[in-house]
C-alpha cells in the first residue's frame, strides 16, 4: 500500500486566508456598530432638541391640562393651535397627540383620531416617561400611521412624553414626524467616513501583518534550508573522511605503479599517463569534497582585491592560452581593500574563472573588473565570459550541491563559492543567456 506523502504546512497561504477573513469580519462588524452608534446618537440629539421645543410650547400654552379632558371640541381647538406652532419647526410633516391610555386625541389626519395602534413600543416607552425616537424610509414600515402625502427618503419619528402640572405623571405623548434631510445627509456622510476609515484601517492592518508574516516565513524557510544544509554537510563530512581514508592509499599505489610503468615500459606510456591523469582527477574530487564538507571559516583580514585578481589570472594564464581565451582586465584605480580570507577568496575566483574557461572550449573573451562602491560599503567584482551560457531552465539549480552538467565535475564548486561569499557577508549572483555568455556578480564588504 503506497504511503501518502504529507503536504508541508503553508504558513503564508493559511495566514493570508484566515487573516483576510478575520480582518474583513472585524472591519465589517466594527463599521456596522459604529454606524449604528453614530446614527442613534445623532437622531437622539435631534430628538432632544425637538422635545425641549415641544415641552416649552406645551408649558407656555398650558396645553398639558387638556390631555386629561373628555371634551373633544376643546382638545381639537387647543391642539390645532398647538400643532400650528409645532409646524413652524423645520422639517416637521406630521404630528399626533396621544392621551395617557395610548389613544390618539388629535392628529392632523382626522382618520386617526380616536384610534389606538398597537403594538407600538416607542409609544409605550414615551408613556413610561422616556424620550423615544426611531427612523425609517417611507414605504418600508408596517405602521398604518406611516402614510405621507409624498414619498420621503428618510423620516424620524419622535415620541415626546408630556407630564402633568405636578411633573409626577405622564398624561400624554406628542408624536412628531420629521423629514430631517440635512441630518440624513450628515448621517450618510458620517457612515461613509466610518466605513472608509474602517476599510482603510483593515487594509493597512492586513498588509502590515501579511508583510511581517511573509518575512517570518522567509526567515523560517531560510533557517530550514540552513538546517538541512548543516545536516547534509555533516553527513558529507563523515562520508568524505571515510572515502578519503579508504581511497587515497590505493590511489597513491596506483599512481606510483603508473609512474614506474611510464619509465620502464615506453609502449604503455599513453596508458600510464591516462592512469596518472585520472588518479589526479579523483584526488582533486576527494580534496574538493573535503573542502566543501567543512565550514568555510578562514581567517579574514584586509586584502587588496586587485592584487588577488591579478595573481589568480596569472596562475591561470597557461590554461587561458591553451584554450585561446583572451582576458580583459579592468581594475578599480584606488585598489580597494576587502575584509576576507585570502585563501578562500582565491579559491572562489579560481572556481568561477575555471567555469568560464570550461564554457569556452573553442576560445573566447574573459572580462574581469572591480569597482569600489563606497556608498554601499562594498567592492563589486564582475566576471564575464562569451561562452555557451546556461539554459534558463537550469538557472534555479546551479547553486545546489552536487548539481552539474559537466561530465568531469562534482557540482560543488558554485555551491561552495556561494557559501564562502555569504560567510563573508557578501553576495554572489549569476546572469546567463544561452549562446551569449555568463556574467557573475560578486559583492564583498570593503575593509574599514
Amino acid at each position: 500500500m503506497p504511503i501518502e506523502e504529507k503536504q508541508p504546512f503553508n504558513l503564508l497561504r493559511w495566514f493570508a486566508l484566515l487573516s483576510f477573513l478575520s480582518v474583513g469580519l472585524i472591519t465589517a462588524v466594527s463599521s456596522i456598530l459604529l454606524s449604528s452608534f453614530l446614527t442613534h446618537n445623532m437622531l437622539q440629539r435631534d430628538a432632544v432638541v425637538t422635545m425641549e421645543f415641544v415641552q416649552t410650547i406645551a408649558q407656555a400654552e398650558n396645553t398639558r391640562s387638556y390631555f386629561e379632558t373628555d371634551d373633544p371640541g376643546k382638545t381639537k381647538t387647543v391642539f390645532e393651535a398647538f400643532f400650528k406652532q409645532i409646524a413652524t419647526m423645520p422639517e416637521v410633516v406630521r404630528a399626533n397627540v396621544y392621551n395617557g391610555n395610548g389613544s390618539i386625541l388629535w392628529s392632523d389626519d382626522d382618520r386617526f383620531i380616536g384610534h389606538r395602534f398597537s403594538p407600538n413600543p416607542q409609544l409605550e416607552t414615551a408613556l413610561s416617561g422616556k424620550l423615544a425616537v426611531t427612523s425609517g424610509t417611507s414605504g418600508k414600515s408596517s405602521k398604518p400611521e406611516h402614510v405621507f402625502d409624498q414619498e420621503v427618503p428618510f423620516f424620524a419619528e419622535i415620541y415626546i412624553p408630556v407630564w402633568n402640572l405636578s411633573e409626577n405623571k405622564v398624561v400624554g405623548v406628542v408624536e412628531v414626524y420629521k423629514v430631517p434631510l440635512t441630518l440624513f445627509h450628515a448621517i450618510q456622510r458620517g457612515n461613509q467616513l466610518v466605513w472608509l476609515s474602517a476599510g482603510l484601517g483593515g487594509i493597512f492592518l492586513y498588509v502590515s501583518l501579511f508583510w511581517i508574516v511573509r518575512r517570518a516565513a522567509r526567515v523560517i524557510r531560510r533557517q530550514q534550508e540552513q538546517l538541512v544544509e548543516s545536516k547534509t554537510m555533516a553527513a558529507i563530512g563523515e562520508m568524505a573522511s571515510a572515502v578519503a581514508h579508504g581511497i587515497r592509499n590505493p590511489l597513491a599505489s596506483i599512481r606510483s605503479s603508473a609512474e614506474v610503468a611510464l619509465e620502464e615500459n615506453p609502449p604503455f606510456r599513453a596508458t600510464a599517463e591516462e592512469i596518472i591523469h585520472e588518479t589526479d582527477r579523483i584526488e582533486d574530487w576527494i580534496r574538493e569534497l573535503l573542502v566543501y564538507s567543512k565550514p568555510p571559516s578562514g581567517n579574514p583580514a584586509s586584502i587588496r582585491i586587485n592584487d588577488l585578481i591579478q595573481s589568480t589570472l596569472d596562475s591561470l594564464d597557461r590554461e587561458m592560452r591553451k584554450r585561446s581565451v583572451k582576458p580583459t582586465l579592468t581594475l578599480e584605480p584606488s585598489s580597494p581593500l576587502v575584509h576576507a580570507d585570502e585563501a578562500l577568496m582565491r579559491h572562489v575566483l579560481i572556481s568561477l574563472i575555471a567555469n568560464s574557461l570550461d564554457a569556452m572550449p573553442e576560445g573566447g573573451e574573459l572580462r574581469v573588473s572591480s569597482q569600489n562602491e563606497k556608498n554601499a560599503g562594498r567592492v563589486e567584482i564582475v566576471i564575464k565570459d562569451t561562452g555557451s551560457g546556461i539554459p534558463e531552465a537550469q538557472m534555479d539549480k546551479i547553486f545546489k550541491p552536487f548539481y552539474t552538467t559537466k561530465s568531469k565535475g562534482m557540482g560543488v564548486g558554485l555551491s561552495l563559492a556561494k557559501r564562502i561569499i555569504e560567510r563573508h557577508g557578501g553576495t554572489l549572483q549569476m546572469e546567463s543567456k544561452e549562446g551569449i555568455g555568463t556574467t557573475v556578480l560578486l559583492h564583498i564588504p570593503s575593509a574599514g
